[in-house]
C-alpha cells in the first residue's frame, strides 16, 4: 500500500516535476560555472610522429588552452604546466585526417578540484605523407660583388650534402638547400667561412644540425679589348731602299685581365714589319710581327700580312766642273791695264 502511494505520488504531476529537476540541474551548473575563474594560455603544439607517417600540411605552432577553476587555485597555474599535442602514430596511410588535439597537464594541476579545460581548436585537419630520408645538395647563397677586376671561379661547400627527413612528396621536390648569406663584397682573394643552413620548410628536418664550411675562390677576371687604327712600324729597312706604297692600318683584339686591359697602352712598335732579309727591290708580302706583353693574347687581327713595294732610292751626284770664266769687254780690260 505504501509502495503504491509512493508510485502514485511520483507519477502525479510528472511533467512539472521533470521541469523542476532540469531547472535545478541548470541552476547548479550555472552556479558552478559562474563561481569558477577562467585563464587562457597559448602553448606550443607538439606533434608526436614516431610511426610511418608525418604531417605534409602546415600546422599551427601554438594552441589556445582555456582553464577554469576556483580563484584560490589560479596562482598555481602557469603555461609551463599545460601541454598540447596531436598523435599521428596510429596512422599508416597517406591522406587527410581530422585529428583531435590532446591536452595534458602536470600532476599538480590534475589534482585541482574543480578543474575544467578545453583547447581551441580542439581538432586539426592534417594531411599525412610517408616519412622519407634523403641526402640533399647544399647551395651557397652568395651576396654582394667581388672587387672590380675579379671574379668567383669556384665555390666549395663541406660537407656538400645534408641528411634531411621529411614528407616523401616534399623531399622529392627539394633539389637543394641554401646556406645563409655568404658575403663576398669587395673580395680580391680566396676566403672561407662557417655558415648555417637557411631557414628551410618547417616540415623538413636536418639530421644532425651543424655548420658548413664555404670556400670561395676569387681570381682576376678576364675580358677582351680591340685596338684599332694601328700603323705598323718598319724595322731593318736598308738605307738604299724606300717603300713605294702606303702601309695600311691594322686592328687587333686582345684578351687578358680586366685591370690589365684597362691600363694597357700599345707602344709604337707593338706591330712592326721586318725587312732584315730583303736586299732587292720588288713587291713583298710581309708578315705582321707583334710585340705584346705576355700577359695578353691576340685572339683576332684584321691582317696577317702586308703587301708592300720596295724601290731603290735615286742617287743625286754633285757637279765637279770649274766655275765658268766671265769675259770682260775689251775696253774694260785696257782700262784695267792703264791703271
Amino acid at each position: 500500500m505504501n509502495i503504491k502511494k509512493l508510485t502514485d505520488g511520483l507519477i502525479e504531476n510528472w511533467p512539472q516535476k521533470i521541469i523542476c529537476i532540469v531547472l535545478a540541474i541548470v541552476l547548479y551548473v550555472f552556479n558552478r560555472v559562474s563561481s569558477l575563474e577562467k585563464k587562457v594560455f597559448t602553448v606550443p603544439l607538439k606533434v608526436e610522429a614516431s610511426g610511418l607517417m608525418m604531417p605534409a600540411s602546415e600546422l599551427p605552432r601554438y594552441i589556445k588552452v582555456t582553464i577554469r577553476t576556483k580563484a584560490e587555485n589560479m596562482p598555481s597555474i602557469n603555461s609551463s604546466s599545460v601541454f598540447a599535442s596531436v598523435n599521428l602514430d596510429e596512422y599508416t596511410e597517406c591522406g587527410k585526417y581530422r585529428i583531435p588535439v590532446s591536452i595534458s597537464m602536470s600532476e599538480s594541476l590534475m589534482l585541482l578540484d574543480p578543474l575544467e579545460y578545453s583547447a581551441k581548436p580542439d581538432s586539426l585537419e592534417i594531411e599525412l605523407d610517408t616519412k622519407e630520408l634523403a641526402y640533399i645538395p647544399i647551395k651557397a647563397a652568395i651576396s654582394g660583388e667581388v672587387e672590380h677586376g675579379y671574379t668567383i671561379s669556384n665555390i666549395d661547400i663541406s660537407p656538400s650534402t645534408v641528411k634531411v627527413l621529411g614528407p616523401a612528396k616534399m623531399i622529392e621536390k627539394t633539389k637543394f638547400i641554401n646556406t645563409r648569406k655568404v658575403i663576398v663584397s669587395n673580395a680580391a682573394k680566396n676566403f672561407s667561412q662557417e655558415v648555417k643552413l637557411d631557414n628551410i620548410n618547417s616540415k623538413l628536418r636536418v639530421i644532425p644540425e651543424s655548420d658548413f664550411r664555404v670556400t670561395v675562390t676569387v681570381i682576376p677576371a678576364t675580358d677582351s679589348k680591340t685596338f684599332s687604327g694601328i700603323i705598323p712600324s718598319v724595322v731593318n729597312l736598308s738605307e738604299g731602299f724606300s717603300i713605294d706604297s702606303e702601309i695600311p692600318s691594322v686592328s687587333i683584339k686582345l684578351t687578358g685581365s680586366v685591370n690589365g686591359l684597362e691600363k694597357l697602352e700599345l707602344s709604337q712598335d707593338a706591330l712592326y714589319l721586318d725587312f732584315k732579309d730583303i736586299s732587292e727591290a720588288g713587291t713583298y708580302d710581309l708578315p705582321l710581327n707583334f710585340s705584346i706583353p705576355k700577359s695578353f693574347a691576340i685572339v683576332e687581327k684584321s691582317l696577317e700580312s702586308v703587301n708592300l713595294s720596295l724601290v731603290k732610292k735615286e742617287v743625286v751626284e754633285e757637279s765637279s766642273e770649274n766655275p765658268e770664266t766671265i769675259d770682260l769687254p775689251k775696253e774694260n780690260v785696257e782700262e784695267k791695264e792703264a791703271e
